[in-house]
């Protein structure tokens, strides 16, 4: 496989090994964050966690992505460390702006989410993590323009874990001292801040490192980099970035100033649809654990495939986009199906009731079309054909909006699951459109789409068969499930892994582009023989 390809790969590896641990941190915190302060305080915490989300996004992968991109694009060090030190004063002055809004305006924005006062202090509370931003932002995409993933994964996994034990420690102490759940809240953001703050000690060697080499006259008049021109990009490529790694927050926002409201037309009362409102955002980090590889590939993919822009390098472009087109579209694929089969058994481990199911199954299937536009723009902003895409994001949003407007008084929760699916269906539609032609010739062999999805039927019906026959012969409490739970994600892992063999689906380069994938392919192999 050529250099380029492995580079992505193992980059892509290292970024989806510190995803998932990072993920499932995320997710395995709120299994007793939700048991010990109930679904209202799971929805007074998911209600400011939006803010949150984008909070991460900016810091982890949309500005560091455009960082990234800028770095690879300079001809030596010293234009790599003057960018680096530019963009760092431009960030800071921005996350300025961004505590001022968010602190300032807490009353406001409280307001607006359900009309509740008393999330005042919560939303106070996260805005300190913005101080954090340029630091994290500007060392992680210094490392990435580099090629150096190692940095970007391990301050991620260090700020996950300082943040769920700080977070499952509140509520904790919190449960045990009575406190409310405005309170518990309040604190429990306040661990966004705590824990950025140990990322950016983490960091501090790869932020030091910009100021390293003194810069020449000659490389600070060069105009392409200069602070206006810096600025321009970062707001224009940068800021959409983000927008794209964070679109699927940014819909979950919607639903923070939507959804509680609109489930009161339907019906409920003030708390019960507080209650709705704390089932439904059950799904976030499930669907925020399968979109985890759409993450680290298209970190790993844009760097590499401005690279091969910078260089005229077209075959290697096409190779490396179609490869991991179809990866991404097979793991994402598998990654639903899975999920789907084992929702109502997961949700019952993870949050002690099954209530929500089927909205959640509903809301998983977001994650095959995020993943695809997050590939898809990703490939566009290394091509620099990223015009009008920002004012796609505001439209997805606006959509999304008047459909909860449309759904949630009719159909309740499972409306709002519905809502967002189908509104990212269109930005979809028209990003696969504006992708070069000569990227999709030849891009799938013959019968792929049949084997594909044959591939996804096998595992749904694998794992989700399992988890009824289960429901019958072993039970259905929560322990049961458990077992359940991780038998079916075993059948569901061995029914892909020989379906993807014996239909050939993967060439056998890109089985040896998957973690481990060469050993799995040669053994299957062996024993084939």
């Amino acid at each position: 496989m050529r250099k380029s390809g492995q580079n992505l790969m193992v980059g892509a590896g290292i970024l989806t090994l510190a995803g998932i641990i990072a993920k499932l941190l995320s997710a395995v915190y709120r299994i007793p964050f939700q048991n010990l302060v109930g679904n209202t305080g799971f929805y007074v915490y998911q209600q400011v966690y939006p803010i949150y989300g984008i909070g991460v996004v900016l810091a982890l992968s949309g500005w560091p992505v455009f960082i990234s991109k800028i770095i690879t694009e300079q001809p030596d060090e010293a234009h790599q460390q003057l960018v680096a030190r530019r963009l760092f004063w431009w960030l800071l002055f921005i996350s300025c702006g961004l505590f001022i809004l968010v602190y300032g305006g807490a009353p406001i924005l409280a307001l607006g989410m359900g009309g509740n006062l008393k999330l005042t202090p919560v939303v106070k509370a996260v805005a300190w993590m913005f101080w954090f931003m340029p630091f994290l932002a500007v060392g992680r995409g210094f490392a990435q323009g580099q090629l150096n993933m190692v940095p970007t994964a391990i301050s991620q996994i260090i700020e996950q874990i300082a943040r769920v034990a700080i977070i499952i420690a509140i509520a904790w102490y919190g449960v045990t001292a009575k406190w409310s759940v405005y309170t518990i809240g309040t604190w429990a953001m306040a661990a966004a801040a705590i824990a950025a703050a140990a990322a950016t000690l983490y960091m501090s060697g790869v932020v030091k490192s910009i100021w390293r080499t003194p810069i020449t006259k000659a490389v600070k008049k060069d105009k392409s980099i200069g602070w206006f021109r810096i600025f321009h990009r970062l707001w224009n490529e940068g800021n959409l970035l983000a927008m794209l790694a964070g679109l699927l927050v940014l819909l979950q926002l919607v639903d923070s100033f939507s959804t509680k409201g609109l489930l009161e037309i339907y019906g409920l009362s003030t708390q019960a649809a507080e209650y709705a409102k704390g089932v439904y955002d059950r799904g976030q980090p499930l669907v925020q654990l399968g979109m985890v590889l759409a993450t680290a590939i298209s970190t790993s993919l844009l760097p590499v495939l401005r690279n091969h822009v910078v260089h005229h390098e077209q075959k290697d472009f096409i190779n490396d986009f179609q490869m991991m087109f179809r990866l991404s579209l097979i793991l994402s694929g598998v990654a639903t199906c899975g999920l789907m089969a084992v929702m109502p058994v997961v949700n019952q481990v993870l949050f002690s009731t099954r209530e929500g199911s089927q909205s959640l199954i509903v809301f998983v299937l977001t994650v095959i079309p995020a993943t695809l536009i997050l590939i898809g723009t990703s490939v566009l902003q290394s091509l620099n054909k990223t015009r009008g895409i920002g004012w796609l994001i505001i439209l997805t949003m606006v959509i999304k909006y008047g459909l909860n407007i449309w759904l949630v008084p009719q159909y309740g929760i499972i409306g709002a699951s519905w809502s967002t699916i189908l509104s990212l269906l269109p930005m979809l539609s028209i990003v696969m459109h504006r992708l070069p032609k000569t990227l999709w010739q030849q891009w799938h062999g013959p019968r792929w789409w049949g084997k594909f999805i044959l591939t996804l039927l096998g595992v749904l019906v694998g794992a989700g068969g399992w988890c009824q026959i289960s429901d019958i012969f072993i039970g259905s409490s929560r322990l049961a499930n458990l077992i359940t739970l991780i038998i079916a994600i075993l059948i569901g892992i061995i029914v892909f892994i020989i379906m993807l063999w014996r239909l050939r689906l993967l060439s056998v380069a890109e089985w040896y582009a998957l973690p481990k994938g060469h050993k799995i392919y040669n053994f299957l192999e062996r024993r084939n023989k």
